[in-house]
């Protein structure tokens, strides 16, 4: 996950930017289930955000198939703490929704 870094443009983003940002993308729709993905955000703040959570979960898909059928995740997923902060509130996006997935696997076993 270490590799996956935000463009230099984006990296001095204040928290409240990046969630005003988002906020504004999410409050086009009427509910959270409204949000079409397929709609292309035109802030630049929401694409950067949209393109790390794709880069998180491509890299988590790879580190699943290198896991095989052990299924054993590395801890440095959980671990991970990114450090600029744009890149820390799309791995948190990201984390939630791994953390949601997890859950409902575990409530069809």
């Amino acid at each position: 996950m270490k590799s996956i870094k935000t463009t230099p443009e984006f990296m001095n983003l204040t928290e409240d930017e990046i969630v005003a940002a988002l906020d504004d993308f999410e409050n086009q729709f009427a509910t959270e289930d409204d949000v079409d993905s397929d709609i292309e955000p035109e802030n630049p703040i929401v694409k950067e955000v949209a393109r790390l959570i794709n880069e998180y979960t491509n890299r988590f898909d790879e580190i699943i198939a290198e896991a095989g059928d052990e299924g054993d995740l590395p801890e440095e997923i959980f671990e991970y703490e990114p450090e600029i902060i744009i890149e820390r509130v799309a791995y948190e996006i990201f984390m939630d929704a791994v953390h949601d997935s997890m859950q409902e696997a575990d409530d069809f076993e």
